[in-house]
């Protein structure tokens, strides 16, 4: 007997051939999921057919509705705060010391850029912390945003930065260039999907269009920051960050005008006048224009005529379902949102210090990580191609050949207060006394900069030495904070 025919099947009629025999459970057409076919386009196909629609109708709930706005303003509140995410220098000597002098000149310079308007905005409208805010509301909003940097602005430094919405780049611009280059959605690509250019349209986009092709410019690379998260391989564009709860909040903002109008109706006097003969209203409570008067005084009686009845309308409106509905719904959408509950609701009743505390620290986590982000693909960039301008063209006194030593910079975006004060403190304080925590990560956990808050104490010491006062010493302090938490948790 050959090898192969050990391997045949002598009764291929006994084994059933059935189509969902081995098929996972989301994979099969039941009777409860036959309609659901799902899609097996790439990540800039469905980009292409959806992503202006999708962009437009966040848009308009962002402009009608109360809880994106919140959400909105929760991002930028989070990530941005009301300083913004300041620069801190690191340029090192040779020896490894932090040289102070170098230090002094970068931030000086980046201070007096992004603080004047007129040098950092190609508008002249917004300073370095406008732009921060607007970049991440346009990315929360729209899914994505692009800066350029002009290289040739007409200021001191010679650089400045223009931020635009995803209109300006053309989702119809697709085809097929040599060299195995391709333009997807007006970005130029290599075969592995590199950005190369990006088509920037050389002038505002047409306003109602869906599908304006206008005259574009090739912009290289290098002069473009495209902002966005991307989900998945290959995703050459940012989907709005609203998207999975755009349904819901479309549906719960028009359920909430209905409530209001019904509401409205129904703290109002209102009837129907039936007449059983089909006579119709005969009566002298009439317009000029014989319209039927509709409205009636309070502590006010109408005689009516014979045969004719008044039936009142009195819809129940809200109804007591009403609180717990919208309160279901909005759970549904926070966690589309990614923020919880009580965050976009603002709905603090029933929460207790344990829940709301857990609840601030996963939230804050989801927020350093959004900030960490915009510090690398947006803060970062900008830092080094403005440091490379502002050496050329000598607003920033340092030589060129050591550049690469004055980018090291960190970025030290906002902070938050302590959930519980006595507790957080001396956890940092034992983390330091162990040496897995240094002074520098506390000071940017709060969103401080630990030079500016020693230069402070030094300044505060010299006054209460002028004035005759002794200060508490940082271990005088740092000791009987531990003997207080002590105290109360006994």
């Amino acid at each position: 007997m050959k090898l192969k025919d050990l391997f045949k099947r002598k009764n291929t009629e006994s084994v059933p051939r059935t189509a969902n025999f081995r098929n996972y459970a989301s994979a099969k057409y039941d009777n409860l999921f036959y309609g659901w076919r799902g899609t097996d386009l790439s990540a800039d196909k469905e980009l292409i057919n959806n992503l202006q629609t999708m962009r437009n109708r966040v848009r308009q709930v962002c402009n009608d509705d109360v809880y994106a706005r919140k959400f909105l303003n929760m991002v930028k509140t989070n990530v941005i705060g009301s300083d913004g995410i300041i620069l801190q220098s690191k340029a090192k000597q040779d020896n490894g010391a932090f040289d102070t002098n170098d230090i002094r000149l970068i931030e000086q310079a980046w201070k007096k850029w992004g603080s004047e308007k007129r040098f950092c905005s190609a508008d002249k409208r917004l300073n370095w912390r406008d732009i921060q805010r607007i970049v991440v509301e346009t990315l929360a909003r729209d899914g994505e945003c692009f800066i350029r940097m002009i290289k040739n602005a007409d200021n001191p430094f010679s650089f400045s930065l223009f931020v635009m919405e995803g209109d300006w780049f053309d989702l119809k611009r697709n085809m097929q260039l040599k060299n195995d280059r391709t333009v997807r959605m007006s970005i130029e690509q290599n075969q592995f999907g590199e950005p190369l250019a990006y088509y920037q349209l050389t002038s505002q986009p047409e306003q109602g269009t869906t599908n304006y092709v206008g005259e574009a410019e090739r912009v290289p690379v290098d002069e473009i920051i495209h902002v966005y998260l991307m989900e998945r391989p290959g995703q050459s564009r940012g989907i709005p960050w609203m998207n999975t709860a755009l349904r819901g909040l479309e549906m719960l903002h028009q359920y909430h005008e209905s409530e209001l109008v019904a509401s409205r109706i129904g703290s109002s006097s209102m009837g129907f006048f039936t007449s059983p003969d089909a006579q119709g209203y005969t009566g002298s409570a009439k317009e000029a224009d014989g319209t039927i008067v509709q409205e009636f005084q309070p502590g006010t009686f109408q005689q009516l005529p014979d045969g004719v009845e008044f039936t009142p309308f009195t819809p129940n409106h809200p109804t007591n379902a009403f609180p717990t509905f919208v309160k279901s719904i909005l759970r549904s959408i926070s966690s589309g949102l990614g923020v919880s509950y009580n965050a976009i609701s603002s709905d603090l009743e029933s929460v207790n210090f344990s829940s709301i505390r857990a609840g601030v620290m996963e939230e804050r986590q989801a927020w350093q990580t959004l900030q960490n982000f915009i510090v690398e693909h947006f803060c970062q960039p900008v830092f080094k191609n403005w440091l490379r301008m502002a050496i050329t063209t000598g607003e920033l006194a340092l030589p060129i050949q050591k550049i690469e030593k004055f980018e090291d910079v960190s970025w030290v975006p906002r902070g938050w207060s302590y959930v519980d004060p006595l507790k957080e403190i001396n956890a940092h304080k034992v983390a330091v006394e162990m040496g897995v925590e240094s002074l520098s990560e506390i000071a940017s956990s709060k969103g401080k900069d630990l030079q500016e808050i020693f230069e402070q104490i030094k300044r505060d010491k010299e006054l209460a030495e002028s004035l005759g006062i002794t200060l508490t010493s940082a271990n005088e302090a740092t000791d009987k904070i531990v003997v207080d938490e002590d105290e109360r948790e006994q």
